[in-house]
């Protein structure tokens, strides 16, 4: 018989949590259909329902494991793009949340329950909002299990899904790291539920939207801020479209590749632009001295380092522009209409795609 992978697990406990909560309510009851419901931007876990004197709803509803400050912002757009895709109102279930992120989800009205018994719901069912619960400082179960080496292999799985049928060395080289712990990162990903075995040996991806949401949170969780060098802003008097096309010239002979809105508006001929993060090697110094930026805390210049010999995308215009699956990332570090929408055409441009292949 096979294990049950530890993240099904983890998240069927944090379910029954929750469903605790809500069924400790006076007059309120709670079902839960563990059916999954798809899109083409993602899933809900099940459908949630719930009844009272009043009235009942059915929720199509979310496991997030881990919520921080700098993920709320991702969570926040997700649901809400899947809010427009699902017939069902869409609820939020979760391990934690502050009390700055309870503010946050509930300014934009998405409903949620956390293990802690933190909870808002606002239908035709109850209006019912329980704020104030608190945790004991415990390392997150996402700092845990994901690394930043989880995330780069992750993102090569995301980027050529193809790569689990090719000898796990081109992997490595992928990744720049070593065959050892390629087998250990696999392993650990197939115990989390993210790969399942093949037959004849070997992983496949268990779910293309999963895992991409996965490396979303991990992204601005753990490996952006390992990426981060500095942040810029332009010395001389010119519009931002002027500065651009500064950029996107020496991009194509100083080895760094254009990412963030920039690269976005140059993919989709969509957005206009008002800032960049540019992907670097070892030659951020020069590059900031030949577009004659000085740092600034605030600036709309940001400077990563590359992870890997993956990070390009392969467009028409050219290979000075980064992969889309950074690009989108990067759109979902800001809270943002102009920039949910450009990640929307990213999405099924670029990276829906690649679901096929896994």
């Amino acid at each position: 018989m096979l294990k049950e992978p530890e993240l099904v697990k983890l998240e069927k406990l944090l379910l029954e949590k929750c469903l605790e909560h809500v069924q400790a309510l006076p007059n309120v009851k709670a079902t839960v259909n563990q059916t999954r419901i798809f899109c083409d931007i993602g899933k809900a876990d099940g459908i949630l329902a719930i009844s009272s004197p009043i009235g009942s709803e059915n929720y199509a509803y979310v496991i997030q494991l881990n919520i921080t400050n700098d993920t709320a912002k991702f969570v926040i757009c997700h649901i809400k793009q899947l809010q427009e895709k699902f017939k069902h109102k869409l609820i939020l279930i979760t391990s934690y949340l502050s009390g700055s992120i309870i503010q946050k989800l509930i300014n934009e009205n998405i409903e949620f329950i956390d293990s802690l018994g933190n909870i808002y719901l606002d239908s035709a069912a109850t209006y019912i909002l329980v704020r104030g619960k608190r945790r004991l400082k415990i390392k997150p179960l996402s700092q845990k299990q994901i690394t930043h080496i989880s995330l780069k292999v992750i993102y090569n799985l995301l980027k050529s899904p193809e790569i689990l049928t090719h000898p796990f060395e081109e992997l490595a080289n992928a990744v720049g790291t070593t065959l050892a712990t390629i087998n250990n990162t696999l392993k650990k990903l197939y115990k989390l539920g993210y790969l399942m075995r093949q037959p004849k040996g070997g992983y496949r991806i268990a779910n293309y939207i999963k895992l991409f949401e996965r490396w979303e949170i991990g992204y601005v969780e753990t490996l952006r801020p390992k990426l981060l060098i500095e942040t810029f802003t332009y010395t001389e008097e010119q519009k931002f479209s002027e500065f651009a096309a500064k950029i996107i010239n020496l991009a194509s002979t100083d080895n760094f590749l254009i990412g963030g809105e920039l690269g976005a508006a140059l993919i989709t001929s969509y957005l206009l632009p008002q800032s960049a993060t540019l992907h670097v090697t070892n030659n951020h110094h020069l590059i900031a001295a030949k577009l004659k930026l000085k740092p600034d805390p605030k600036g709309k210049i940001t400077f990563l380092a590359q992870f890997n010999n993956q990070n390009y995308g392969n467009y028409s215009q050219g290979t000075y522009i980064a992969d889309p699956l950074l690009i989108h990332a990067e759109l979902m570090t800001e809270s943002d209409d102009r920039l949910e929408e450009t990640a929307k055409l990213i999405f099924a441009k670029y990276i829906e795609d690649k679901q096929q292949n896994a």
